[in-house]
């Protein structure tokens, strides 16, 4: 066991207001598990991306498979993140196996391999966490929507009773530091998110011809998005399609519009101006033979592709009736001033480093300081029995107000003197990126709380 690893092996679930209690300490680990489309398998991120009407149920069920104490579940159109507590016999690897086994110990369809998951231990997890709400892994670095989600996740988890002590401190210093960031940083200056870019270009593509249709490919939450703006600004007719038909015919029931399967599409996709595909294939979904039925007579067609692998096949690239708008291209648009993006950002990392070390070292000093609370104690009965042995034989001029005020600063001092040194060494300890093995330091874990 690392002294790094204190914060949360000895982390505990309140403030400290008793340092006197000598009960041993509650051992719980913090982490992160999850996928994002940096690992390419968009497959495995939809299969962990709960539907809404059962993701209460299912996390309930998650949470007592893995045995966890407290867990926020965070999914967006590129990433599911699992952010959890634990103090079970589940912790580290296994608790990544275990979530495994609950999404496909009887399903064999979903290919993956271990690097498509990602497990954040420790503080790694609190410098992941802070970063993502921060919008520093964001496709578009800066984009403000992350922070609203996982604002909207940690909610969830507090009205369904997955959420405990721990994380609610943790995410509380994440959504404030997210604030801080945009506060003392230009970095959100123009930002915007994926969706938001990708319906700007399609705006300027139509160019105000509410005729047009628009061909919606997918069911996720992209989808939805594009949806939405295309509703709100009657930017055209939406053509929902889907490899399930049922699932293109529930998007009808809310939005409006038509519904096609996705084979009726490929094989007769008729007269469409555009077409916004964020699929979970893993092969490009339109290829060359698709591309030859495409009706591109009166004007190019605009192809927008949100999906990780690509749904388009390299015959879309520079075909000159076609107009290509990938994520590499949304991200560039987004980006803005590369430069000044550069510099913002470096400023938000800085600020989420210190607010990492700052945010452990707290946790540090809080299970620290029960270790010097034997030195206080003593101190505290040696300044009593000075005090006794000043007042009453050396000096005796002072009246009962005036002895009360030089004891309570002489214990003011001790105290500080006492705790002083779990401060220091939380804060040198927070900022370690090495690690020191806590058991050679021969010290008493003792409760904080």
């Amino acid at each position: 066991m690392t002294i790094l690893h204190l914060f949360v092996l000895y982390w505990p679930a309140n403030e400290v207001t008793d340092f006197g209690n000598d009960e041993d300490l509650t051992t719980v680990e913090l982490g992160i598990i999850g996928t994002s489309i940096w690992q390419q398998n968009m497959a495995l991120l939809e299969i962990l991306t709960l539907d809404r009407e059962t993701r209460d149920e299912q996390l309930k069920q998650i949470k007592e498979a893995l045995g966890l104490d407290e867990l926020i579940y965070l999914s967006t159109c590129n990433r599911v993140e699992f952010l959890y507590v634990a103090s079970g016999k589940y912790t580290g690897d296994r608790l990544l196996h275990r979530l495994a086994d609950y999404f496909f110990k009887n399903n064999h369809q979903i290919s993956f391999f271990p690097n498509d998951f990602y497990h954040y231990p420790r503080k790694e997890a609190v410098r992941h966490l802070f970063r993502t709400v921060s919008s520093l892994e964001s496709l578009v670095i800066g984009e403000t929507q992350i922070s609203r989600q996982f604002r909207e996740a940690y909610e969830s988890a507090f009205d369904t009773g997955l959420l405990g002590p721990n994380l609610k401190r943790l995410a509380e210093e994440a959504l404030a530091l997210a604030r801080k960031v945009k506060r003392e940083t230009n970095l959100v200056n123009g930002s915007l998110s994926m969706a938001a870019l990708a319906c700007r270009e399609l705006t300027q593509h139509l160019n105000s011809d509410k005729q047009a249709t628009i061909a919606l490919v997918g069911a996720g939450e992209m989808t939805i998005k594009m949806a939405k703006y295309i509703n709100e600004t009657n930017l055209g007719r939406v053509l929902f399609v889907n490899r399930t038909f049922d699932k293109a015919a529930k998007l009808v029931e809310r939005f409006g519009g038509k519904a096609i399967s996705l084979d009726e599409f490929i094989n007769a996709p008729g007269d469409v101006q555009a077409i916004i595909s964020a699929t979970a294939a893993r092969t490009a979904v339109f290829d060359a033979d698709f591309l030859a039925k495409l009706q591109t007579d009166c004007k190019p067609v605009m192809c927008i592709d949100l999906a990780v692998p690509r749904d388009f096949s390299t015959d879309f690239i520079d075909h000159p009736e076609i107009v290509m708008v990938d994520i590499p291209y949304l991200k560039i648009k987004g980006n803005g001033n590369l430069r000044q993006r550069f510099v913002e950002a470096g400023k938000a990392s800085q600020i989420v480093s210190e607010a990492v070390n700052n945010f452990l070292s707290t946790q540090l000093e809080v299970s620290l300081k029960p270790i010097f609370h034997d030195s206080y104690k003593e101190s505290l009965e040696l300044s009593e029995r000075a005090f006794s042995d000043l007042f009453s034989k050396r000096v005796t001029s002072l009246d009962s107000e005036e002895k009360e005020a030089v004891i309570r600063l002489v214990n003011k001092l001790i105290a500080h003197s006492s705790f002083q040194p779990a401060r220091i060494i939380s804060d040198r300890l927070a900022q370690m990126e090495g690690s020191l093995n806590f058991d050679d330091l021969n010290l008493p874990h003792k409760e904080a709380v």
